[in-house]
């Protein structure tokens, strides 16, 4: 079976800056070192330190003002406390852990969505880290694989799939946050998955309700943020798109989502 396995997002425009960064207290229990704690061998990366490290690193590519700076120093604390070429320490729960394996001619369905949008991200996540091509038809999403890889997939299909919708559903609802930035979003929630998250020199979208205002005398403009929001939605996104690859409960997620966006409110 074949299938058209390209990155989700083939097109970004716009030079916005995310702002802000919520460590959420990982940081001050993690760094609180001592000199003798120092010679002791760095530890198994977490879960939600990896997921940390995913957003300082966004933030130190593309933070403003004094953010840049701190997210840095955030992140030089993080990796002298943890090995990050070490596994991470929840890989048995990684939903694409394991083997898979085709059978030619049996086609099975392996989830059915109806938004083709996350039915899309679903169809290439599940290529990209199992090596199985899928493809629609209609709102199926079908494989050929044998029996036991079947269920596995459906079980992958359902977990990226409620993620995307729910995270987006929430999401939605922030000021702010326009219909337009649904892109965005999921493009963070898929590359935070998939490890692919896009560094220093590789712009974000643009988001509406930014726009140039010329500054007196100057040809130069200014981006002047709109009311609600003002952090990008991609950066929001990254961190939880790890989580939903190693099985954190969806309410843990949304729980995460909501302190995010908590304090990035502009009035």
């Amino acid at each position: 079976m074949t299938g058209n396995r390209r990155h989700p997002v083939d097109k970004w425009e716009g030079d916005w800056q995310p702002r802000g960064d919520r460590s959420h207290g990982i940081l001050q229990n993690t760094f609180k070192r001592s000199a003798e704690a120092e010679t002791q061998p760095l530890k198994t990366p977490t879960l939600k330190a990896r997921a940390l490290l995913v957003k300082l690193q966004a933030l130190a590519d593309r933070g403003i003002d004094g953010e840049k700076a701190t997210a840095k120093r955030k992140l030089a604390q993080l990796k002298a406390a943890y090995d990050f070429g070490l596994p991470d320490a929840e890989n048995k729960d990684d939903i694409f852990s394991g083997r898979y394996q085709a059978k030619r001619g049996a086609s099975v369905t392996v989830a059915t969505i109806a938004d083709i949008e996350i039915g899309n991200f679903v169809k290439w996540a599940i290529a990209s880290a199992t090596g199985v091509e899928c493809m629609f038809r209609g709102h199926q999403l079908v494989a050929e694989v044998n029996p036991t890889s079947a269920r596995r997939l459906k079980g992958v299909a359902k977990t990226i799939a409620d993620g995307f919708r729910e995270l987006w559903a929430r999401f939605a609802a922030v000021p702010g946050v326009d219909p337009a930035d649904r892109a965005a979003f999921f493009a963070g929630l898929y590359d935070g998955m998939m490890g692919e998250v896009r560094g220093q020199g590789q712009p974000l979208p643009g988001r509406r309700g930014v726009k140039p205002v010329p500054k007196p005398g100057k040809r130069t403009v200014a981006l002047v943020p709109a009311p609600g929001l003002h952090v990008h939605p991609y950066t929001i996104a990254v961190g939880l798109g790890k989580q939903i690859r190693f099985s954190v409960p969806l309410e843990t997620i949304v729980g995460e989502l909501e302190t995010l966006v908590k304090g990035e409110i502009a009035g």
